[in-house]
């Protein structure tokens, strides 16, 4: 949430020359200042068009008075070739043969 910092973290340079972050991936659905600084920028769909929940613990939106969980209902199909960001990076992971994500044959796990 300090935008400042994380605009220094990311021009930050070792004492070779290199960036300290070699490599920057951003998920999302349209241009954001991040998108600036990545190396390779994912699609994402935006929030009427997929099926999401979220934790409000991990997000400090709002005041931490009690546990919050937002979930949210697709309202309208997707528009162009955009996947979920979930979708993108299960196939990403799987082309990457993640164990996890991965069958021993190297075949996607989950749809």
């Amino acid at each position: 949430m300090n935008t400042v910092e994380v605009r220094k973290m990311l021009n930050d340079s070792a004492e070779d020359g290199e960036y300290k972050i070699p490599f920057l991936v951003v998920c999302d659905g349209l241009p954001v200042e991040m998108t600036a600084y990545a190396d390779l920028v994912l699609p994402d769909t935006s929030y009427l068009e997929r099926h999401d929940c979220m934790s409000m613990l991990d997000r400090p939106i709002s005041e931490l008075t009690g546990r919050s969980i937002r979930c949210a209902i697709r309202c309208c199909r997707r528009t162009g070739a955009n996947a979920g960001r979930s979708e993108v990076l299960v196939e990403l992971a799987s082309r990457l043969k993640f164990p996890g994500l991965s069958s021993h044959r190297g075949a996607r796990k989950y749809l």
